[in-house]
C-alpha cells in the first residue's frame, strides 16, 4: 500500500529514493499556465506530463506507484501558496504589487538584491 503525504507549497521535496511525487506547478514559458507532472523516483524513474485535476493526477499517480511497488507518493501545488495566487489571477503577473522582495544576507556582506552591492571577492564580479 501507497503512503500519500500531501505537502505545502512551498516545502521542499525528496528528489533521491523510491517514491512518486506530483507536482502542480506554473508553466516556464507561461506563468499564467499551470502544469501538472507525475514524477518517479529510484530504479523505474521517468516522468509524464498530465492534462487533469490535480485529484486525477494523485489517483493515476497512486495507482502507477503501487504497480512499481513504491511507498509513498509525495503530492505539492507549488501554485497554492498566497504569492502564487496572486500571480495566477493576474495572469502570469509577478510584480507583487509594490511588494519590497528582500534578498540580504549581512552576515555574508550581501545588502539587497542588486549584484553590485555584493562584496568583490564574492565570486560574482571580477
Amino acid at each position: 500500500m501507497t503512503e500519500t503525504i500531501r505537502l505545502a507549497p512551498h516545502d521542499p521535496v525528496p528528489d533521491y529514493g523510491n517514491h512518486a511525487l506530483v507536482l502542480r506547478r506554473m508553466g516556464e514559458d507561461d506563468p499564467g499556465a499551470v502544469v501538472t507532472e507525475i514524477v518517479f523516483y529510484g530504479a523505474e524513474g521517468g516522468s509524464m506530463p498530465f492534462a487533469g485535476s490535480l485529484e486525477e493526477a494523485v489517483n493515476t499517480a497512486l495507482s502507477h506507484a503501487e504497480k512499481r511497488g513504491l511507498k509513498t507518493l509525495y503530492v505539492v501545488d507549488r501554485t497554492a501558496g498566497k504569492l502564487e495566487q496572486e500571480a495566477l489571477h493576474d495572469h502570469g503577473e509577478r510584480s507583487f504589487a509594490g511588494d519590497s522582495l528582500q534578498d540580504t544576507d549581512t552576515e555574508d556582506g550581501v545588502n539587497g538584491p542588486d549584484i553590485r552591492d555584493r562584496p568583490h571577492d564574492a565570486g560574482f564580479m571580477r
